[in-house]
């Protein structure tokens, strides 16, 4: 599973892109047979005014399902980074449960389950 990791404006820190990296595969990794690519992008919005305004998106590309996607802006870059891969990992563990479970209501009425 390839990650590509992007900066805009956002000074790269001495271990940042192995920060995301790492972060990003712990989150990820029990998924990466679903995963064809994974995309981050971190950029300070407001530039140099401060503020919270350090953005992270996610995008994953997958076999099978629609693109996962997903921006956080926190005040800490790593903040934004930790919250963006809590939440792709959780939505991607919940979108693959529901793929793997059967239509319910197919199945009361004695259809079969869409695979």
């Amino acid at each position: 599973m390839r990650i590509d990791l992007h900066c805009d404006n956002v000074e790269a820190a001495p271990g940042l892109r192995d920060y995301v990296t790492r972060r990003m595969r712990f989150a990820i990794g029990r998924f990466q047979d679903h995963i064809q690519w994974a995309r981050v992008k971190v950029a300070d919005v407001n530039g140099p005014r401060g503020g919270t305004d350090k953005r992270c998106v996610v995008q994953l590309r997958l076999r099978n399902l629609p693109d996962v996607v997903f921006a956080i802006t926190r005040l800490d870059v790593r903040a934004a980074v930790d919250q963006a891969a809590d939440r792709v990992s959780r939505v991607l563990a919940q979108r693959l449960r529901r793929q793997r479970k059967p239509d319910r209501l197919a199945l009361a009425h004695g259809a079969p389950a869409a695979a």
